[in-house]
């Protein structure tokens, strides 16, 4: 229990355990609850989220439209009567998910019994996303337009 702490920084840890996949996920947590009690510190919950804002004119709220969403807070409790707490809120529309990523922040959270499994899967996928943010830089980057050439072929036509 004495391990370092995940790398990743806690706000990106379901970020990165979303890109990994779900049964390497559960084979760690399903090894591990034979240690803890699991108790909801409040229910699961799926459902719809809206993304507000104000428009610049008016100043009045304008909604972009909804996305899924769901939610757990859990509590492991272990032999000994320690108490051990770990939360999740995904975009997702699944509140076993959530619950298994609730579960999955406790464990990580707190250094517990498959810390270091957990970590090496948050690293994983953390490098995934990392990745991903490269395709998608690479690909902006080869579509970029370079409009000061606009105005220099102008200029040599009106000198010609």
């Amino acid at each position: 229990m004495n391990e370092p702490h995940c790398k990743v920084p806690r706000s990106h840890w379901m970020r990165a355990l979303k890109l990994v996949p779900v049964d390497e996920i559960k084979v760690v947590i399903e090894s591990v609850l034979n240690e803890f009690n699991v108790s909801y510190k409040s229910i699961p919950q799926s459902g719809l989220g809206v993304l507000q804002t104000k428009d610049t004119a008016m100043h009045e709220p304008f909604f972009l439209g909804e996305f899924p969403i769901a939610t757990s807070w859990v509590c492991l409790t272990d032999m000994q009567g320690n108490e051990f707490e770990g939360a999740a809120q995904l975009m997702d529309d699944d509140e076993n998910l959530a619950s298994l990523m609730a579960v999955a922040d406790a464990i990580l959270a707190n250094n517990l019994q498959g810390y270091t499994k957990l970590a090496d899967l948050v690293q994983m996928g953390e490098y995934k996303f990392q990745q991903e943010v490269s395709t998608r830089k690479a690909m902006l980057g080869s579509t970029a337009v370079d409009f000061s050439l606009l105005g220099a072929t102008e200029e040599e036509d009106k000198s010609a």
